[in-house]
């Protein structure tokens, strides 16, 4: 047995734990299937200045088959390096071993100590060069929506130091108020994007930790970092034409590098007013406008240590406070992927437009050798095309541009502090031909580690898993966001908990959404209130009650998180919140279901010809997060709590049926997504379920197989009808290729999951630019139906940290195979099933302890483990209603 994937609160060698105890995890994996026993924990740190004498703890052998522990030994000092190892025992006596590493950070509030403050420059916004003059680089021309939009350069700051003694480790911790990029002696520390990302800095802002060790050199040096507005002071949210300055008026850096001599003595190099500051050749930068670069603005050489810095200006302190700072939390953005144009098109107007070929979310690289000296070169983002040009009218006030002066040199322009949605580059003002070979467009994500893979003989069924994979990647940018690419970009609580299910199948998210969770935390009212979107831009209005389904995140999420990962730790953190939110819905509606403060009560959002009753919307959701609150009450041992709980549950759902069940046996509205609700969480007796199914059925069947579902119920859809054995129908949908459905999208070359099902159509063209965004994963959660019912990768009810599974794939002649693997927190999880004239065959594999009931056609299975397969004979398939005809 041999445990792999070592992770330090959740992340994979971190080197800036402000924890004094943190969570160790691990994987595990047996050839020989055998069950583990029993595990060690050793944690070492060499000598260094806060171990003079190193350190050793050890937890002892600990019988049991746990695959995470709480650190419980000393208190672990800061900027401190540690080593730490887990062996395990299998029930043969067959012992594993695996190391991992991880640092501390400065834990306590310790940047004083290190001589480190907030700095920024010491000039009006962007037009100030010197306090006193006007910035030259502001001769070029400039298109009207540049010159009036944008209040900032970047800023560059630079700290030129020596190193007398050799320097046998170097540490750069570092953040901004904004974003920042940082280079040692012109190396560039570490590989983030966009850091430190975006929490709610009302309360928090993370900081990262750098190994720079490698570009030290004996006597002179420099640390140089770029600043720009990002998050804190760019534009954010909606009319972007307004909302800049949302956290602040300018960017601000703080650093403190720490060098360890071989002689044991520290060297500090902090951010004070010693640093030296001026703009550079990047004269604007806004993650939503774009960039623009100038070289008649450059500062050539500024990263290296022979640069001379003496007509630059001293940087000033801000005062500002740094109590609020706290170690990365979560995987940064980062460059994941590149991708070369399919086609490259000259229009008539003798622009050049280029097909990625995927619609995603990053920057553009461009050679620009060749280009004449002073020729502005201006590239434009899309999702789509609209005739031969590119489609921007869905961008509302995002610019989506960026620009460059040329120097008339060989150059390569890549934008630094912008992120776009597209799959279209529209580039005005080339002097030549473009080769295929001048253009990438660099794709950005947060970079948390791939968990799932699915694949099916279907090229339709595998292009919508693609949709949604490549969705999820382009709004996970720091934050789980609705849409890359227009003035919005914030994180709507109600596609975050809609889509977890399915983000958690596809990535280890553990990391990424508590930390988005723990922003949602504090973002809630004392009265248990929480908003619609988390981080909420401080001038943002309207947000500030959350609806129906969007506030139901605060109950949602943890829960979720904690039954896919087993944090217990995070349910018992997050379960005050889950509570004051029930309890807040509750006070406000002491006899009824959810009629007062709903917000607002956005209902099953862009829903298809069916309006579902929005008060059925509000009392379904009312149940359904004080069912969770009671099973996360049970769950940890509150037992009080859950009784409370489960009562006010069956007196709501008395008073659903009163209220929203016709004497028909109708559903209020007769909507899809109401007969969803009260199928999938059983808000009404069980003796109407039949009832109920065939309405759903029926209504279906009448529109040929075609969903009405918004953002709540698709997630439910598929789901339900296996659950009411109509898998029949739910493969019709999946494999639906006509108006509404993901297969229409795709025949019209979709990606990524649209925002709207009617985001275009051949009748109607584009809808309305105010709102189509074509890459919103929301509509995408049937990705993990797709995991548990199509491949059979599904957790048992009861189970948590997918100890136990239920493996029951739905099998059907329209798939030759299909296979799905899953790194659950135990282990390596894999399924796959083919067919053939003799029937179908089931492959299982299982990591050590985990086990699986295998339900199939005519035959069942208890208590799987290890490695299995079984065969499902063609005849005893051909007589159970769950193996669905084509």
């Amino acid at each position: 047995m041999i445990p792999y994937d070592l992770r330090t609160n959740a992340r994979r060698e971190p080197l800036e734990i402000d924890e004094t105890h943190p969570w160790f995890a691990w994987r595990l994996r047996s050839e020989t299937y055998a069950e583990c026993a029993t595990y060690e924990l050793v944690v070492t740190a060499e000598p260094q200045p806060a171990h003079p004498d190193g350190f050793r703890w050890s937890s002892g052998v600990v019988p049991s088959d746990a695959v995470q522990h709480r650190y419980d030994g000393p208190a672990l000092r800061p900027r401190s390096f540690y080593t730490w190892t887990v062996t395990t025992t299998d029930d043969t006596g067959s012992t594993g071993t695996a190391t991992s590493r991880f640092e501390t950070g400065l834990q306590d509030d310790t940047w004083a100590e290190l001589g480190a403050s907030w700095i920024s420059r010491n000039a009006a916004p962007w037009f100030d060069s010197d306090g006193e003059s006007l910035d030259p680089g502001l001769a070029t021309p400039l298109p009207r929506t540049w010159r009036t939009m944008y209040s900032g350069a970047p800023l560059q700051l630079r700290r030129a130091f020596r190193v007398e003694t050799p320097a046998i480790r170097a540490r750069l911790y570092i953040s901004a108020r904004g974003i920042h990029r940082a280079h040692v002696n012109g190396l560039r520390a570490g590989d983030d994007e966009l850091a430190p990302g975006w929490t709610r800095y009302e309360s928090r802002i993370e900081y990262q930790a750098y190994d720079v060790t490698d570009a030290l050199r004996d006597g002179e040096n420099v640390l140089a970092v770029q600043v720009a507005d990002g998050w804190w002071s760019g534009y954010l949210g909606y009319n972007a034409r307004s909302q800049a300055d949302q956290y602040g008026h300018r960017p601000e850096l703080i650093c403190a590098l720490e060098i360890l001599h071989a002689n044991g003595t520290t060297t500090v190099i902090s951010s004070d007013t010693q640093w030296r500051e001026r703009s550079g050749s990047i004269v604007m930068a806004d993650l939503l406008m774009g960039e623009y670069h100038d070289h008649a603005s450059c500062t050539a050489g500024w990263r290296e240590p022979a640069f001379d810095d003496s007509s630059w200006r001293n940087a000033v302190v801000s005062g500002a406070d740094t109590g609020m700072l706290r170690a990365q939390s979560a995987p940064p953005v980062r460059v994941i992927d590149e991708r070369t144009p399919v086609g490259i098109t000259v229009t008539e107007a003798g622009t050049t437009v280029v097909d990625f070929g995927q619609n995603l979310v990053g920057r553009v690289r461009l050679d620009l050798t060749g280009q004449r000296a002073g020729s502005v070169v201006e590239l434009l983002h899309g999702e789509m095309l609209d005739g031969t040009r590119v489609y921007r009218a869905n961008l509302r006030t995002a610019e989506a541009r960026d620009l460059v002066v040329a120097s008339g040199e060989d150059e390569t322009f890549e934008p630094v502090f912008t992120v776009h949605g597209f799959r279209y580059l529209e580039i005005v003002g080339l002097d030549r031909p473009l080769d295929p070979t001048q253009v990438t467009a660099v794709v950005l994500s947060t970079d948390v580690p791939r968990a799932g893979a699915f694949s099916t003989s279907s090229a339709l069924v595998n292009q919508i898993y693609s949709n949604i994979s490549w969705g999820q990647s382009g709004n996970f940018v720091a934050v789980p966001t609705d849409c890359p690419q227009r003035d919005e970009r914030l994180g709507w609580t109600a596609d975050t908990q809609i889509f977890a299910p399915t983000a958690s199948y596809n990535s280890d998210v553990h990391a990424f959404l508590t930390r988005w969770l723990d922003d949602l935390r504090a973002s809630q009212r004392p009265s248990g209130v929480v908003p619609d979107v988390v981080p909420a831009p401080p001038t943002s209005h309207n947000f500030d009650i959350g609806a129906p389904g969007w506030g139901d995140a605060a109950v949602i999420v943890p829960w979720h998180l904690y039954r896919v990962y087993g944090d217990r730790e995070l349910l018992e953190r997050h379960y005050p919140s889950m509570q004051a939110w029930v309890e807040w819905v509750a006070s406000q509606n002491p006899d009824g279901l959810w009629t007062n403060a709903v917000g607002n009560n956005y209902g099953d959002w862009l829903s298809v010809d069916a309006d579902t009753s929005r008060p059925l919307v509000a009392a379904a959701y009312r149940i359904r997060s004080t069912d969770l609150i009671a099973d996360a009450a049970s769950a940890l041992g509150r037992f009080q709590d859950a009784r409370h709980h489960r009562a006010e549950a069956r007196r709501l759902r008395v008073l659903f049926e009163e209220t929203f069940l016709e004497e028909s046996g109708r559903l209020c509205g007769h909507t899809q997504t109401a007969y969803l609700f009260a199928l999938a969480w059983r808000l009404v007796d069980d003796r109407h379920r039949d009832s109920l199914s065939a309405h759903l059925v029926r209504d279906l069947e009448s529109r040929g197989a075609r969903l009405t579902t918004g953002f709540l119920g698709v997630s439910l859809l598929c789901p339900t009808l296996v659950d009411i054995n109509r898998p029949d129908l739910a493969y019709a949908l999946l494999f639906q290729e006509e108006f509404p459905s993901w297969g229409y999208s795709i025949r019209h070359g979709a990606t990524t999951i649209w925002e709207r099902w009617d985001g275009w159509t051949e009748h109607a063209g584009f809808q309305t630019v105010e709102m189509n965004s074509f890459n919103h994963y929301s509509l995408g959660s049937v990705g993990e139906w797709l995991y548990r019912h199509v491949a059979g990768i599904e957790q048992a009810e009861d189970s948590v940290g997918f100890r136990r599974l239920r493996i029951a794939p739905q099998f059907t002649d329209r798939f030759d195979h299909v296979r799905a693997s899953y790194e659950s927190v135990r282990g390596l999880i894999e399924v796959g099933w083919t067919r053939d004239e003799s029937g179908y065959h089931l492959d299982v594999v299982l990591p050590p302890g985990s086990s699986a009931d295998v339900i199939l056609p005519n035959q069942s299975h208890h208590g799987v483990a290890g490695r299995t397969n079984f065969t499902v004979s063609a005849d005893a398939a051909d007589t159970e209603a769950k193996v669905v005809p084509a």
